[in-house]
């Protein structure tokens, strides 16, 4: 059950970081060839305000992916802890590397990503966009984000090897023991 929750947590982290991506590149490919109605909307505002507004917009909603996944994350992680802590017969090691992954979500969720909205919301339009600081502070905060999650990524992976050989040193113990028990019983006999 453990690994399947930590296989769940980490692909729905990918898939959340793929759609933010992919948010931000769908505005260039949209400007790049709109639809008719889409078109003459663009014309009457004009393509560089077009832009802008398309950004923000896609930035609005991977602000709001990663907000409701961060809180997701914190149920998540609260779960594995407890999952982790009762199937690996009460070890330490997985749940303190749990614990660390909810130490980094809660960093992500309380820290990182009201900065990272802040933030983008200052650069989204002029004359915030235009200033150097302002966006090389964005990007800064961004660089940090991504490497948290690569951090809990890790450390997601390494709890999920962990968890899958343990339980297969003990089924394999477990089989051990029935042969073992088996052969006992046909020597008796």
């Amino acid at each position: 059950m453990v690994t399947f929750l930590l296989g769940a947590w980490i692909g729905c982290c990918i898939i959340v970081g793929v759609l933010a991506y992919q948010n931000v590149v769908l505005t260039d490919r949209l400007m790049a060839s709109p639809t008719g109605p889409a078109d003459e909307l663009i014309k009457t505002i004009g393509p560089n305000q077009a832009r802008l507004l398309l950004h923000h917009f896609a930035a609005e909603e991977y602000r709001r992916y990663f907000s409701d996944w961060g809180m997701a994350q914190i149920g998540f992680a609260l779960i594995v802890i407890a999952a982790t802590y009762f199937a690996v017969d009460r070890r330490l090691l997985p749940t303190i590397l749990a614990g660390l992954m909810l130490l980094l979500v809660l960093f992500q969720y309380f820290a990182i990503a009201p900065e990272v909205a802040y933030r983008g919301r200052e650069t989204d339009f002029p004359p915030g966009s235009l200033a150097v600081g302002a966006i090389a502070r964005r990007r800064a905060m961004l660089e940090v984000y991504a490497g948290t999650e690569a951090a809990k990524l890790l450390i997601g992976g390494l709890l999920a090897s962990y968890v899958f050989s343990f339980k297969s040193r003990r089924r394999a113990r477990s089989i051990d023991d029935v042969l073992e028990k088996g052969k006992t019983a046909s020597a008796r006999v």
